[in-house]
């Protein structure tokens, strides 16, 4: 190979070098914007997934006290016991209260989000705001739950808006409530960082939240939301909004079956003052929750599946005068009971705690494939119907349901 022919080969070579240079330029800019396309599209479907889920625990959220409206209000109607229509007005009003709490949640959510709330501070006495919640909350906490709080040896008073920090706390104290079934429920507040920051607390012994929860708890679309057992709600992201808005911080520290606690901290800007009921059964070390007003002796047994107070005595109240009830509060004891008790028909709640309804109905019909179940459930849209369906439910009757509906699906399926 001569000179000339060696100088082509080169340059042949060079420019071969720099076609492929260029090629895989071009290949990692087209990678960079696929992985930039992948990742918006599956930012994207988590935000519509989230959503989803989002409005699936709305809409169970809206329905399960609209259910007890709707069936107490029938029932009510057709008593003239003046003791019965007393107890059940109380049912109705309480969950017409918590409808209305929902309602101002989701209202004042969109406003906070909006910008249109605006902090409005004055100075305000720290003792006197947690007395007022000892107060409103006392008459809210069962025989088995303690509500205490610490009160400081000191009077505080901060400059704050009043109102918002009365909110989250309640918000706190209420999600506390919702999540602890015995033990005590610990609130108050203390100064930090050197007198720099106020720091309050709601602390519970409680259920307790899962770690992989507890990253997201504060947020909209919480993913878990609308699979556990009166999820979050909108309460704690509100909590998180407000907060910050008044230039603080909030968080949680959690572990499962020993409860939580939610702290949040705001500037201090201020003055110290002085120093200054159901029946319950006992049954190899599980309880079993029955019916207490029953005539009939040898009638059918029908097991209900029902963590909500409200919503079972409205069904024990229909269906107590013509069969045999048990409740499960969970979807574990639902399927202790349907193997041990022998039911004639299950009423299931799809949203239980420890197990849910779903998992639950899967094991019944696998041990009994026979016994028949009812899904009752104010998660109401086509696909949870249809995993009710897949699941194995061999009815779904959504909440708020008519009375008379109820009636004729238990009996269609006890006279079978």
């Amino acid at each position: 190979m001569n000179q000339d022919e060696r100088e082509i080969l080169i340059q042949k070579i060079a420019e071969a070098n720099a076609k492929r240079q260029a090629a895989e330029q071009q290949l990692s800019a087209a990678n960079a914007k696929l992985d930039q396309y992948e990742d918006k599209a599956q930012k994207a479907e988590n935000a519509s997934r989230m959503k989803s889920l989002f409005l699936a625990n709305m809409s169970h959220e809206i329905r399960t006290p609209l259910n007890a409206i709707e069936g107490f209000a029938r029932i009510m109607a057709e008593t003239d016991n003046p003791d019965d229509r007393m107890k059940y007005m109380e049912i109705i009003e309480s969950n017409n209260s918590r409808l209305l709490a929902l309602i101002d949640e989701i209202l004042d959510l969109s406003r906070v989000e909006a910008g249109e709330v605006t902090v409005k501070r004055a100075m305000t006495d720290l003792n006197e705001l947690c007395k007022n919640l000892q107060f409103v909350f006392k008459f809210r906490c069962t025989e088995d739950v303690k509500l205490v709080w610490t009160k400081p040896t000191m009077n505080v008073m901060l400059n704050t808006d009043q109102n918002r920090v009365t909110q989250v706390f309640s918000n706190l104290i209420s999600n506390a409530l919702k999540h602890t079934s015995k033990g005590t429920i610990t609130y108050g507040y203390r100064l930090i960082n050197d007198g720099q920051d106020v720091e309050f607390y709601v602390s519970d012994t409680g259920s307790g939240i899962a770690p992989e929860d507890l990253d997201s708890i504060f947020q909209l679309y919480m993913s878990r939301d609308a699979e556990t057992q009166n999820g979050y709600g909108l309460g704690l992201a509100l909590c998180k909004i407000i907060v910050e808005k008044l230039g603080g911080t909030i968080s949680v520290t959690s572990h499962i079956g020993q409860g939580s606690t939610f702290r949040f901290v705001l500037p201090f800007e201020g003055t110290i003052g002085g120093m200054s009921k159901n029946s319950r059964i006992t049954t190899n070390s599980r309880t079993i929750r029955v019916s207490t007003k029953t005539d009939v002796q040898h009638a059918p047994l029908i097991l209900v599946a029902e963590d909500e107070d409200s919503n079972y005595e409205l069904v024990r109240i229909v269906l107590t005068k013509r069969y045999r009830l048990i409740r499960a509060v969970n979807g574990i004891e639902a399927v202790s009971f349907a193997e041990e008790e022998h039911p004639d028909l299950v009423l299931m709640d799809i949203r239980m705690p420890d197990m849910n309804g779903l998992d639950a109905t899967r094991i019944i019909k696998e041990v009994n494939h026979d016994m028949p179940v009812i899904a009752l459930s104010a998660y109401a849209f086509e696909e949870n119907i249809r995993e009710a369906k897949a699941a194995g439910c061999d009815e779904f009757l959504a909440k708020p349901f008519r009375v008379e509906d109820l009636l004729d699906l238990v009996q269609k399926y006890i006279n079978k």
